[in-house]
């Protein structure tokens, strides 16, 4: 039967709406997969875990049992005044003692004179703390080097370690001017102690002493043996002073002997992106290596100049450094990732869009999502190189006279090497700018000892560039988040600060890991404990803005100190126990 014109054009309608809608739809697939938008959609359909979640878990508060007996003790150091003017004079004191350390500084038995002054330093410590000095082992390490030892009742359990260091770095002669107060006078003003190691870190040492030296006027008896070691050169990377007392507390008590290592670092702030209270111990630390390069070149008579002295293609080396930095990258390896966890999660003014907690919560494991956070971490100066390695020119000098050709340029340049990255990728990557230079100008390149580069052989001699360095230090083991130390590090943590300083709080105090972009003492303890937290529990809204560290008019505001001395005594009493062991 043969149809009808008109049910063939139906047909041929149907078939050609088909095609078409069947192209639209691959289009669309197409767009859809090819674009951002399949991206956006998988961040959008992300759940939100909440606070009870295992993301960044909260820590319940962890008081000691002394506190439930009797509190009296720690409400006096928060609130007392008679308390508080002691502790001032104690802290001003230790100000007044002047332990600056330069650079390059001769070895102890080379030029006992320059160490000398921390003679006077420790004579003060003991005048101020009788009874840590009558009670407790005392031992200098490397003459200067401290280390207090009060042995516990319980062998089984490990000691704990408090550090601190006692230098300071130096003052700028041109600077006195611009102090408001001397910085060696140690003045109180009412609210802020001014002076030098103020804040870097005598007030981390005196807490510490203040601690034990109450703890003993109390008659308390450890159960766990505590330890306080001070460095005296943690300014010029502490290889007199914690390096010593690293490999003596090595050889006295093992490898992996000490329950966890508290020292110097961050403490508690206002996270800028739910503009609530944080805790932030550094669980880790970037790496470190300083390169120098040196151009030689001939010399002669300026008069006389070559196309490009030495000075200038030093300059031009510079330039291109800073012109190719090192690229951001953010993996689980980081602490700054969990940190971003837990503020995602910790949330509770809901000030963070949840668009972009997705995107938190999806960056460990999503390229796109990963990509954006990167992209808005990057936005940030402060926060920018917790995820990539810096590279500093910090130094450079060439020339001795101004008509006389330069015949030797000499460039520093600092770096802090990523978590994710080494120091053999550091230097891999300054020699390749170097190489990129020299062929410009036909010099040799000789880097760490070996010759990389020689121009072709009937090139005339124009110059060669020598880059060398220091060993370089590796970014520092992790310390774990997921144990019992930790989870007594953070309880003690939200007790003193829920508990004491801010009863009026309405949210729970998260504690979120860190990174430390500069390097601390700790480098020497690595041996001795997996847990190792840069830590000074205090708050400080920004201790990078006003705090005035390693610059004019460093202070600190006093309620810190006293909070940080509050800490110190609640969490010797709390891990006073086996129930804190792993």
């Amino acid at each position: 039967m043969i149809g009808l014109p008109l049910d063939g054009d139906s047909t041929n309608k149907r078939r050609k709406y088909s095609i078409i809608g069947g192209l639209t739809f691959v289009i669309l697939l197409v767009v859809f997969f090819s674009t951002n938008l399949f991206n956006y959609l998988k961040i959008a359909l992300t759940p939100i875990p909440g606070p009870d979640s295992n993301v960044c878990p909260l820590q319940d508060p962890i008081a000691p049992a002394s506190y439930y007996k009797d509190n009296s003790s720690v409400l006096n150091i928060l609130y007392d005044s008679t308390y508080r003017k002691e502790s001032i004079q104690r802290l001003s004191g230790a100000v007044q003692v002047d332990t600056q350390i330069f650079d390059n500084q001769p070895d102890v038995d080379e030029d006992p004179e320059v160490w000398a002054k921390f003679k006077k330093f420790h004579k003060y410590l003991q005048t101020t703390f009788p009874l840590v000095y009558e009670n407790l082992d005392v031992t200098t390490v490397n003459t200067y080097g401290l280390v207090y030892t009060w042995k516990g009742s319980k062998k089984s359990l490990k000691p704990v370690l408090l550090t601190a260091h006692q230098d300071t770095v130096p003052v700028q002669k041109d600077s006195l001017d611009q102090w408001t107060y001397p910085p060696f006078e140690g003045h109180y003003d009412g609210e802020y102690i001014y002076g030098r190691g103020v804040s870097d870190c005598k007030n981390v040492l005196i807490a510490i002493l203040e601690t034990l030296e109450l703890l003993l006027k109390q008659g308390y008896n450890p159960s766990r043996t505590v330890i306080a070691a001070f460095g005296f050169d943690e300014e010029a990377s502490g290889v007199r002073g914690a390096s010593a007392i690293g490999k003596y507390l090595e050889e006295k008590l093992g490898k992996d002997s000490i329950y966890a290592v508290v020292d110097e670092g961050p403490g508690l702030t206002t996270d800028p992106f739910t503009n609530t209270v944080i805790a932030t111990p550094g669980t880790g630390e970037k790496g470190y290596i300083d390169i120098h390069v040196e151009l030689a070149t001939p010399g002669g008579h300026s008069s006389i100049p070559p196309d490009h002295t030495s000075i200038g293609i030093v300059s031009e080396l510079g330039y291109l450094i800073e012109k190719d930095p090192y690229d951001p990258i953010l993996t689980n390896k980081n602490p700054i990732f969990e940190y971003f966890q837990c503020v995602a999660v910790h949330d509770p003014k809901n000030k963070i869009p949840k668009s972009f907690k997705k995107i938190i919560l999806r960056s460990g494991f999503d390229k796109f999502a990963n990509s954006k956070l990167v992209a808005k971490i990057s936005e940030s100066k402060l926060l920018k190189y917790l995820i990539k390695t810096s590279q500093a020119l910090d130094i450079i000098n060439g020339g001795e006279k101004v008509n006389a050709l330069p015949e030797d340029t000499k460039l520093a340049v600092n770096h802090r090497v990523a978590i994710e990255s080494n120091v053999a990728t550091v230097k891999r990557h300054f020699t390749e700018r170097v190489v990129e230079v020299a062929k410009r100008h036909g010099l040799i390149v000789t880097a760490f000892g070996k010759t990389v580069y020689e121009p072709p052989k009937d090139t005339p001699y124009a110059g060669e560039f020598k880059i060398t360095g220091n060993k370089g230090l590796e970014a520092a083991p992790l310390t774990p988040t997921d144990d019992t130390v930790w989870k007594y590090l953070s309880g003690v943590t939200r007790h003193v600060f829920e508990d004491l300083v801010y009863t009026n709080l309405t949210y729970p105090i998260a504690t979120a890991p860190a990174i430390m972009s500069g390097n601390t003492d700790t480098r020497y303890y690595w041996n001795l404990t997996r847990n190792i937290f840069r830590y000074s529990p205090f708050y400080v809204y920004n201790i990078l803005v006003g705090s005035g560290v390693h610059s004019v008019d460093e202070r600190l505001k006093f309620d810190g100190h006293l909070q940080l001395h509050a800490w110190f005594y609640e969490y010797l009493q709390a891990i006073d126990t086996a129930k804190a062991n792993n």
